[in-house]
């Protein structure tokens, strides 16, 4: 490594194999960030269990398929730190001294977290409030109001009416509060603590190496504030030790899956770097696509076609033609799809061919050399820690 460089920080949990949406966001960034600046990549594994403890069981294939993937790419372990946050339990202790620093409230801002809590919510039902006012009570009061208002009696059906309604919006503000505190029910027992207080050791794993830079995108950086917060608050209560991190805003291509959702494995839409060419075509040629673009010559649509955002990224130099072609309708999207087959398997070949020349022997030992350089910096920084804490 040089000394003088920057330092960043960046990771991504074990899920396995990587696909061509990491590719795409991830993964060519990181081959050009080691090159400027000093990099730490760091396989998550303790964050891999925050969504499901059970997950552990998967970790150490998932590790090997990933780390596999990150080599085939490009990442170079002698220009950058690969190591394995499980191998270095400094994090889990810079981790248990932040902790002290966060305020439960400020946790419970946390965009992902919200997400997650409302993302189960949903899938339970919870969304839906139960009022006390009951179905028998309202039709009877309704029914009442319109026999007020045939008698010409507006003023009666109005009083009733209000009353009803006034009645409803106490009941949904007391339920809106209910929900937005931490008691009873609010919070579903699917929210461990590790899901609640991941934001603080990923603070611990970007402060643990005194990270200068995190590449993200526009979207993410409510969550590196929290990191930023919790260096300002050590540095200012004990001893400056931490650097302030900057965001390195960084521009993802977007790339669909198959379906027009995200690429995700979990929603099995997505194409693996490691997939042979003939699961290549596959599962280009059942891709979705535009579905308005019923016959070769109807005008499409590409921002929205999975298939267009695969050239856009793999096919820069006919990606402009592609565009015009098939928004003048000249384009069928199978001849589309076509071009895009040979273009993803002439790219993706190299990088399947470098990933099968590494032995799952090799792949640990970049895994745990890496971890030994990484767990030296991780020493010295948790030693100024308790220093600036304890004296």
């Amino acid at each position: 490594m040089e000394k003088g460089k920057k330092v960043i920080l960046s990771g991504m949990r074990p899920t396995g194999r990587m696909h061509i949406g990491h590719l795409a966001g991830v993964l060519t960034n990181w081959v050009k960030l080691q090159d400027e600046y000093e990099c730490y990549y760091e396989i998550a594994d303790w964050h891999a269990l925050t969504d499901n403890p059970a997950k552990a069981r998967e970790v150490n294939t998932n590790v090997l398929g990933m780390v596999r993937d990150w080599l085939a790419v490009g990442i170079d372990p002698e220009k950058a730190t690969v190591f394995r946050q499980s191998y270095v339990p400094e994090h889990a202790e810079l981790h248990l001294a932040f902790s002290m620093l966060v305020s439960v409230p400020r946790l419970l801002r946390n965009p992902t977290f919200k997400e997650k809590l409302s993302e189960i919510r949903k899938r339970k039902g919870m969304t839906r409030m139960t009022l006390k006012v009951g179905r028998l009570q309202v039709e009877e009061e309704l029914e009442q109001a319109l026999r007020f208002l045939r008698e010409e009696e507006v003023v009666k059906a109005e009083r009733m009416l209000h009353s009803l309604i006034n009645r409803a919006k106490e009941e949904v503000m007391e339920r809106l509060a209910e929900d937005a505190s931490v008691e009873g029910s609010a919070i579903p027992p699917e929210i461990s603590y590790g899901l609640f207080g991941y934001p603080v050791l990923q603070a611990a794993d970007i402060l643990l190496y005194k990270g200068e830079i995190v590449p993200i995108g526009e979207d993410q950086l409510p969550h590196l504030e929290l990191t930023r917060e919790i260096a300002r608050d050590f540095n200012r209560i004990y001893a400056p030790v931490f650097p302030i991190p900057e965001p390195l805003l960084t521009e993802t291509p977007k790339i669909l899956g198959t379906d027009g959702r995200k690429m995700s494995k979990s929603y099995n839409n997505a194409i693996f770097l490691s997939d042979p060419p003939h699961v290549v075509e596959e599962k280009i040629k059942k891709s979705v696509t535009d579905p308005m673009k019923v016959r070769r010559n109807d005008p499409g649509r590409p921002e929205i076609c999975p298939i267009f955002h695969m050239h856009a990224f793999f096919n820069g130099d006919e990606a402009e033609g592609i565009e015009r072609e098939c928004r003048a309708g000249k384009l069928g999207c199978v001849a589309c799809k076509g071009r895009l087959v040979e273009v993803v398997t002439e790219k993706l070949a190299p990088i399947r061919e470098r990933a099968e020349g590494y032995t799952d022997g090799e792949v640990w030992e970049i895994v745990e050399e890496g971890s030994k350089r990484a767990k030296e910096v991780a020493e010295r920084t948790m030693a100024e820690v308790k220093e600036a804490v304890f004296g």
